[in-house]
C-alpha cells in the first residue's frame, strides 16, 4: 500500500511542474506581445508626429484645405448659388470701378464663400464712403448700399486744400475744382470749428455769401475776408454776437460797400474801422477844405 501511495504523489508533482512551466512560458509570451505592441504604438506615434510636422511646414495641409474649400465653393456655385448680379446704390462721388475693386469678386464665386465683413471694411475705406451695408439676396444677388459724406467746406492747411464734411473730417484732396463755391476755411485746427461757421451761414446766408474765406487765427478766433478784400476781425468770445452786429451794420449802412480795409469787432462795445489809403486821403482833403466828414 505505501509504495503505491508514493507513486501517486510522484505523478502529481510532475503534473504540477509541467503546468507551472506552461504558465511561465505563457506569461513570457504575453509580456513579449505587450512590449511589441507598446513599441509599435510609440513608433507609429512618432511617425505620425513627424508626418504632421512635415505636412504643416511644407504647406500641404493648407493646400489640402484650400483645395477642399475650392471644391465645395464650385459645388455650391454650380448648384445655382454663384454671384450673378451686384446691385450698387447710394454712390454719387464714388466710382463703380473703386467699388468693384473693393469687393474683389471673382467669376463663379459662390454666395456662401463671401467674407462680408472684409468686403464691408474695404468699401468703407474708400474716401467718399461714410457707411455701407452689404447683403446677400439668395440665390445670386449681392446688394451694396452706400451712404456718402456730404461735402461742407474746403480746408486749407499749409498750402494744401482738403474737402471736409460737416464734422470737419477730411473726405479727399482730389477733384476739388467743382467745390469752389463751398466755404473756405484756413489754418491749423480750423476744420474742428466748422460748425460755428455753418451756424452763421444758416443765420444770415446773404451776408455769408459775401465772404471769400474764414481764417482761424492763433487757434482761437476767426478773421473773415470778403470778396472785395475787406477783412473783418471777430472776437474769441461771442463771435456769433459780432456776426449779428456786422449784419446790422451792413443792413443799415452798407458798410461792406465802403472804401475800408478792416472792420475790427473784437471789442464788444465798439467797432474800429481802418480806411483804405485812397479813402483816408479823400477824407483828409475834405477836412482840410472844411467840408463835413462823412460818418462810417
Amino acid at each position: 500500500m505505501w509504495p503505491l501511495a508514493k507513486a501517486r504523489n510522484a505523478k502529481k508533482g510532475k503534473s504540477a511542474g509541467r503546468r507551472g512551466t506552461k504558465q511561465a512560458r505563457s506569461l513570457k509570451r504575453r509580456r513579449r506581445v505587450s512590449l511589441f505592441l507598446r513599441g509599435s504604438s510609440l513608433v507609429m506615434l512618432g511617425l505620425g508626429i513627424i508626418a504632421s510636422v512635415y505636412i504643416w511646414q511644407t504647406g500641404l495641409f493648407h493646400q489640402w484645405l484650400t483645395e477642399a474649400g475650392d471644391s465645395l465653393d464650385r459645388d455650391v456655385a454650380n448648384a445655382g448659388f454663384a454671384v450673378g448680379e451686384v446691385r450698387i446704390t447710394g454712390q454719387k462721388n464714388t466710382g463703380l470701378k473703386q467699388i468693384r475693386a473693393a469687393l474683389a469678386l471673382y467669376d463663379g464665386q459662390s454666395m456662401t464663400s463671401l467674407d462680408l465683413q472684409a468686403m464691408l471694411g474695404r468699401i468703407e475705406d474708400l474716401p467718399w464712403v461714410k457707411m455701407a451695408t452689404i447683403t446677400r439676396i439668395m440665390p445670386d444677388i449681392l446688394q451694396v448700399t452706400i451712404v456718402e459724406h456730404q461735402a461742407a467746406a474746403l480746408w486749407q492747411e499749409e498750402g494744401q486744400f482738403h474737402l471736409i464734411n460737416r464734422a470737419g473730417l477730411v473726405i479727399t484732396d482730389r477733384g476739388l475744382e467743382k467745390y469752389a463755391a463751398l466755404p473756405q476755411i484756413v489754418g491749423p485746427g480750423a476744420n474742428q470749428h466748422l460748425g460755428d461757421i455753418l451756424a452763421m451761414k444758416q443765420k444770415h446766408p446773404e451776408l455769408f455769401s459775401r465772404v471769400t474765406s474764414w481764417i482761424w487765427v492763433g487757434r482761437r478766433r476767426w478773421d473773415i475776408v470778403c470778396h472785395n478784400g475787406i477783412r473783418i476781425k471777430l472776437p474769441e468770445a461771442g463771435p456769433d454776437l459780432a456776426w449779428e452786429k456786422l449784419y446790422r451794420y451792413e443792413r443799415d449802412q452798407k458798410i461792406l460797400d465802403r472804401e475800408i480795409l478792416i472792420v475790427d469787432l473784437r471789442q464788444p462795445d465798439k467797432m474800429i474801422v481802418r480806411l483804405s489809403p485812397a479813402e483816408a486821403e479823400r477824407r483828409r482833403l475834405m477836412m482840410k477844405s472844411g467840408k463835413k466828414e462823412e460818418s462810417i
